[in-house]
Parts: C-alpha cells; structure tokens; sequence
C-alpha cells in the first residue's frame, strides 16, 4: 500500500510539474512575442492554447484558418505549435515578401529530413539551400507544357480505364466513393506516365501499391502528430526521426532500383520522369549549361516517392471535391457537360482549350485546397516592412491559404462554389497574393502543370459517359478529417453515377457500393 500511495504521489508531482512547466513556457513565450509587437494567440487557459494545437477537435489546417480570421488587420501573429514557437502571416504584402520579394531569406520549408535513417525524407519537397535550388533547376524540365503534351495519350489511356471501373460500379446502382475511386486513379497516372510502371491501382482492390500509398494518408491521430513533429527540427533531430514507415521504405527503394536496373540494363528509353533522373544520375546534366548534380540511386528513389505521396492525394482529392460540387449545383454540371460534349476529340489541346472547365477546376481549388497552408523558416534575421518587427533566424513562417481563399474580404460569399470567380472577366479582380492552391513564388508546387492536366482529363473522361448525382450519403456540406494534413472529407465523397448514354434513373437503394 505504502509503494502504491509513493507512486500516486510522484505521478502527481509529475504532472503538477508538467503543468506549471507549460504554464511558464506559454507565458515566457507570450513576453517573447509582445517584446517583438507580435500579438501571441492564447485562449483563457495556458494548457489549452498548447493542446488546441494538436489535430484532435480541429485539424491544424482549419486551426490556422481560425486564427488568419480571428487576427486579420494585422500584420503577423504568434502561436504555438507542438511546443514550437511560429508565426502566421495574415497581411498580403508580408505574404508576398516572404513568398518572392525576400525568398531568398526564406526559400527553406524548415522540414527535417536524415538521408541516413529515412532517405525517401530526403526530397524536393523538403530539401534546403543550394541542394534544394540545384535539383529544382534539373527536374523542372520534365513537367514543362512540351513534356505534358508526349505524355497525354498514356494519361488518356488511364482515363479510359477509369471509367470502364466507374461503368462497372454504375451497375450496380450504389453510391461510389471517388475519394478512393480517384486516388486509384491518381496513382494509375503516376505509374504510367512518370515512372513506366504499368500499374493495376485501378483495377486491382488489393494492389500493393495502393496499400502502401494508402498507409501514408490514413486519419490517425499518431501518424498526423508525427508529421507536425518534421516541422520542428529540434525534437525531430534529436531522435533523429525516421517518418516514412519501414515497410513502406523498403517497397518504393525495391521498386525503383528494379525500374532503374531494367532501364539500364535493356536500353530502354521513355521520355518521363525516372529517365530523366537515371540521365542525372549518370551525366549530372540534362543539357549544356547548369551545374552538375549526379543523383544517387537513392535520391532518385526520394524523387520517385514524393511524386506518388504529392501528386495521387493532391488529385483524387481535387477531382472528388468537384464531381461532389457538380452533384450538388446541376446548373454548374449542365454547362460543364455543354462543354465536353462541343469536343471532337480528347487531346491536350481540346483540354487545354476548356474554358469552363478550368473555371470550374480553380473554384474548386480555392474551396478544397490540397494542403491548405505554406511553411518557410527565415534563414536570416529579418524586419518586416514598415514595422519594427524583427524575426530571428530559425523563425518558423505560416501561410493560411485556406484562410485567404475563405476570406470574405478577397472572395464574397466564399462558402458558394462560384465558377465564375475565374472567368476572364473576372480573374484579373482577383487581388494578388490571395489565389495560391499550389502555393506561389519559386517553390511553387513542381508538378502544377501535371497536376491540373491529369484532373482535368479523368473529370471529362468521366463526363463523357456519365452525370454525377448527390446520394442519401452525400452531405450538405462537407466536413473535413481533423486527423489529416492533405484536405480530407469525412466518411468518403459517395456519389451516384448514370450513364448518359442510357435511359437510367437513380436507384434510392443507397447501400454502400464496394471498390
């Protein structure tokens, strides 16, 4: 008994400690702010401004959103994120310096990453300074508008099998989730027109590339709480952190050293991506002029996976949210159809030229933004213009972009799907520094061309044969996953297809359709 109350009581002391500890942080923290005139945001209680950080009621992109609006007129405001000072920017024009005017005081995304314990980290995305700009130089090529144009028969290809899935679920006359229907698709893509891989994502329920992707995305509070630790470099370094799973690892490492070894060894040539980083990894050049930089095979590796991880949850995502936006404004499916059934042919050009369709693809990127925030860690010491705020070095910067596209300031009446917004008339209006879906400046997102041209394909791929329609399951408004970074609907996007081409109705028996 005596042992019992001697632990009782330490584990008391413990937490008492704990908490006091956090209550002289937050206030230590909040002088540190106030001594830059930086308001710091803290609810009523100290603990709480420390735990609502974390993705268990909200997630941190809607966190973010939350404090863009509460604070907006101001210049920047403090918070704390996993006991990690950072710094949301809220006013436009600090938003442009950051982004481009001063990029060059801000070009790190202040990620960790350990080649050693998790080399698939080690990737553009996260990448820093010279090794960043070098690699970014030498990639950027192949998603030029020249590289899209070869690949479009191969993603046309991928469009057809798409919907030769969908008109087998149609038949069934249940709902269909396009969230997982569409991620499939996404890395279908990928494999196909980036990597060579003829992959059955689409076709296979129990593909092996799917699980393992899926892994990466599933709603748990331990895998999301993970990810937010790789944006603070101290802890993550400490422990020297892995955040890609071992099993995951092995899988993508085995499958691009087998895709380099069969190029290499057959004399295999396709003009995609993984050829041109096995001509880097030989040469170090991809023309005459530019540094050298010969990639490993494991940082080709690292390039390899962060085009499965960014591009396929980017797309599915994209392209649920408006089939879900079609559904629930017919209006805006009727002219969307009127536009796909005026093409002669499916090519890159027919797409490119679909007015109305890119209106409707914006719009429902200003809504459902993948990642709906930007991070930067300011390299120097830094003023803000026409303040007298100074950021050290280390800084850790945040941009809301959901909180700009949902400003009503900057878009009126943000809750509505408005396609209209991005008309040529009117997407001049739209005041720069508030529109950045792929994020803005040079780290804009590499792969925007290839991300737009791959949703907008399977979108009219899919209209060509069928019309979407809201089921007993589709709610009125979607609700986004607190567990997740990628923007993310609870419960699935379930949706009714009907073939155009036949005289179907919606059946009301809504049981849920399998993939």
């Amino acid at each position: 008994m005596g042992i019992l109350t001697s632990l009782l009581l330490g584990t008391t002391i413990m937490l008492m400690a704990l908490f006091f500890g956090l209550v002289f942080y937050v206030i230590y923290v909040n002088r540190y702010f106030k001594k830059r005139g930086i308001p710091f945001d803290i609810p009523p209680l100290s603990l709480t401004s420390i735990i609502s950080t974390t993705p268990i009621q909200k997630s941190f992109t809607n966190m973010l959103a939350e404090l863009y609006a509460k604070h907006n007129g101001h210049k920047v405001v403090g918070f704390l994120s996993l006991w990690k000072r950072k710094v949301l920017i809220v006013d436009r024009n600090v938003i442009r310096d950051v982004l481009v005017k001063d990029f060059d005081r801000f070009q790190d995304r202040g990620l960790y990453y350990n080649k050693d314990t998790d080399p698939l980290g080690a990737h553009i995305f996260a990448l820093r300074g010279q090794e960043w700009k070098t690699r970014r130089a030498k990639l950027s090529p192949t998603f030029s508008s020249g590289k899209m144009k070869g690949i479009f028969s191969i993603m046309k290809e991928c469009g057809t099998v798409l919907t030769n899935v969908a008109e087998q679920l149609s038949f069934e006359n249940k709902p269909v989730n396009f969230q997982e229907l569409f991620f499939r698709y996404g890395l279908a893509v990928i494999s196909n027109t980036s990597f060579g891989f003829d992959s059955d994502a689409l076709t296979n329920k129990n593909s092996k590339i799917f699980i393992m992707i899926n892994k990466l995305f599933a709603p748990k509070i331990v895998r999301i709480l993970r990810t937010l630790i790789r944006f603070n470099n101290d802890v993550a370094g400490l422990f020297k952190m892995s955040f890609t799973p071992p099993d995951v690892s092995e899988f993508f490492i085995s499958l691009v050293m087998n895709a380099i070894k069969c190029r290499e060894t057959s004399g295999v040539y396709r003009n995609d991506y993984l050829q041109l980083m096995i001509q880097l990894k030989h040469s170090g050049f991809l023309g005459a002029n530019g540094a050298k930089m010969n990639l490993t095979n494991m940082e080709v590796a690292a390039e390899a996976y962060v085009s499965f991880v960014a591009g396929s949850e980017t797309t599915s995502r994209t392209m649920s949210f408006c089939l879900y936006e079609l559904a629930m404004n017919p209006a805006v499916q009727a002219r969307l159809l009127e536009e796909v059934d005026s093409l002669r042919e499916i090519s890159y050009e027919s797409i490119m030229n679909m007015e109305y369709l890119d209106m409707v693809v914006d719009e429902t990127l200003r809504k459902y933004t993948p990642l709906g925030f930007l991070n930067r860690e300011c390299t120097q010491d830094y003023q803000i213009a026409g303040t007298e705020i100074l950021l050290e070095k280390g800084t850790h910067m945040m941009v809301s972009v959901r909180g700009l596209h949902y400003d009503p300031d900057l878009f009126p009446d943000p809750e509505r799907f408005i396609p209209e917004r991005f008309s040529k008339k009117n997407k001049g209006n739209i005041k720069p520094y508030s529109y950045m879906p792929f994020g803005i400046g040079p780290r804009f997102c590499i792969g925007q061309r290839f991300g737009k041209l791959s949703v907008k394909t399977g979108i009219v791929m899919v209209l060509r044969k069928f019309q979407v329609h809201r089921s007993s399951f589709t709610p009125e408004k979607i609700e986004f996953h607190p567990s997740t970074i990628i923007t993310t609907a609870c419960g699935g996007i379930w949706l009714h297809l009907t073939d155009r081409c036949a005289s179907k109705t919606v059946d009301t028996d809504d049981n849920l359709g399998q993939l």
